[in-house]
């Protein structure tokens, strides 16, 4: 089953059936992809069994793994539904302490720039249009799906929220948001251009994204730690953690590493409790296995750091004309 049909499935499901019936369906497509999707599948097992497995039999984890899938097709009705949220009716989705961390978020963004820096760990979507419902302006940095009307599907959807989408391709324009005070929403768990630094994560090497912490450094923004959990109730509980800055040296490469290690920390600790919301379809470990050498994916930083200090600068031109 192609995973542009199963898109289209959630979008009839979100129209046509109540809630009780809608869950109940996801519930067997969730089933049905774990059972078609045999390579994903076969990454998922590991990527758990490498970050969880230990105390889990080969037993636990397939079953966990099934409510993985459960979980995601809930996850992509929930995301389908977006177009019709409003603050009338988000109280049927959010819980109420949701909207309490939604609007200090909005608050601190409003008075220096600041990045959300999520996972792919619960809802990371809800999160960033709750506040762009709340009425402060958000920018997601969103990666290109394999299949193009997938990629235009879920970037409607986000910017029927009233978020604006960029492209990870055109990293440099959130340079632009920062410095407009537009809150920047980051998934910082996966380095899907294939640059990065080598840290470790869950006792293993892994190349993990440090551009939102080199950003931050450049222009001076705080990082805060964002997840939206599903509840047993089915609520989401929208929630951040405390914000922090990196630190800033005469050693900038040192300064971006210790940022990410320790929000690649608070991932770990959200993953090792929330494993079922934990949607990791592709190897995760796989990625530290480049040929590359450490010197040069240091090169690559200084290039890639350079080009981000010239856009730096050349924004701030462009406003003081």
């Amino acid at each position: 089953m192609a995973i542009y049909h199963v898109y289209q499935l959630a979008t009839f499901l979100t129209k046509r059936l109540p809630l009780p019936a809608a869950r109940r369906t996801t519930a067997v497509v969730g089933g049905m992809l774990s059972v078609l999707q045999r390579r994903n599948r076969r990454f998922l097992y590991r990527n758990l069994r490498t970050a969880i497995g230990n105390g889990l039999s080969a037993g636990e984890l397939r079953r966990l793994r099934s409510r993985i899938y459960g979980n995601f097709a809930d996850f992509v009705y929930d995301f389908m539904k977006l177009p019709w949220l409003t603050m009338k009716n988000a109280h049927n989705v959010f819980t109420t302490s949701s909207f309490d961390a939604a609007r200090a978020l909005a608050k601190l963004a409003s008075e220096r720039p600041a990045i959300l820096v999520t996972a792919h760990l619960g809802h990371w979507e809800l999160g960033g249009a709750l506040v762009a419902l709340i009425g402060h302006p958000v920018a997601i940095l969103v990666d290109k799906h394999p299949d193009d009307r997938v990629t235009e599907l879920f970037n409607s959807i986000r910017r029927g929220t009233g978020s604006t989408v960029v492209s990870v391709t055109a990293f440099r324009r959130l340079f632009r948001e920062l410095k407009q005070h537009h809150l920047v929403a980051i998934a910082g768990d996966r380095a899907v251009t294939g640059q990065g630094i080598r840290i470790q994560y869950f006792g293993r090497d892994y190349l993990a994204p440090d551009g939102y912490a080199a950003l931050a450094r450049r222009v001076g923004a705080v990082i805060v730690p964002t997840f939206c959990i599903r509840q047993p109730d089915g609520l989401y509980d929208f929630r951040t953690g405390p914000p922090f800055a990196p630190p800033v040296t005469d050693d900038e490469e040192a300064d971006v590493r210790s940022c990410v290690i320790r929000m690649m920390g608070i991932v770990e600790d959200h993953v090792r409790r929330y494993p079922e919301q934990w949607y990791v379809f592709r190897p995760v470990w796989e990625n530290a296995g480049r040929p590359e050498t450490d010197r040069h994916l240091a090169r690559k930083m200084r290039t890639r750091r350079s080009s981000t200090k010239a856009a730096s600068e050349h924004d701030t031109e462009r406003a003081g004309r």
